[in-house]
């Protein structure tokens, strides 16, 4: 089974996370109308990995991918802690996985193709540039085709790689 799954949709409304009347948090909560789950409600955390930093708005494309092995409240609509959003005006499809030596994800369902190390679009968190092949790495990966081969192959418009604390 697939440790992190992508949610595709549009943000319906963006309001701070409020946990009693006193409270000032400072994570919000993102509702969204998605594509195959209907309304799925986000709960964004300060950690939480926003590609280029966009500030989300009601009516936005969204991607959202959450760890499917952390416990949620059986509660309706379901109510997840993202691990990554991403803005989605391009109609991209992602995955955030654990990529080989071989750029192979785990389940060996994605195979990524990068024509070199000068490859424009491959970043760390940071939005610096990531200089060298990013297999054996947790990548985050923005794609619009495969093939129809197995694995699928893409060449993918964005990476970026999340590397671990003691590299």
């Amino acid at each position: 089974m697939t440790r992190f799954s992508s949610v595709y949709g549009t943000v319906t409304s963006v309001n701070p996370l409020e946990t009693s009347a006193l409270s000032h948090s400072c994570s919000l909560l993102i509702s969204v109308m998605s594509q195959n789950l209907g309304e799925v409600k986000f709960v964004v955390h300060p950690d939480t990995y926003v590609l280029d930093q966009h500030t989300f708005e009601k009516g936005e494309p969204i991607i959202a991918i959450y760890d499917t092995q952390v416990p949620v409240p059986l509660i309706y609509p379901p109510q997840y802690s993202p691990i990554i959003l991403a803005e989605n005006d391009d109609g991209y499809l992602a995955m955030f996985d654990y990529f080989d030596e071989n750029l192979l994800n785990t389940e060996e369902t994605l195979k990524l193709n990068i024509p070199d190390s000068d490859f424009s679009e491959l970043l760390l968190p940071n939005g610096q540039t990531f200089f060298y092949m990013p297999g054996n790495h947790y990548l985050f990966v923005l794609y619009m085709f495969t093939t129809r081969s197995i694995p699928a192959i893409t060449t993918p418009d964005k990476v970026i790689v999340f590397c671990s604390q003691e590299e």
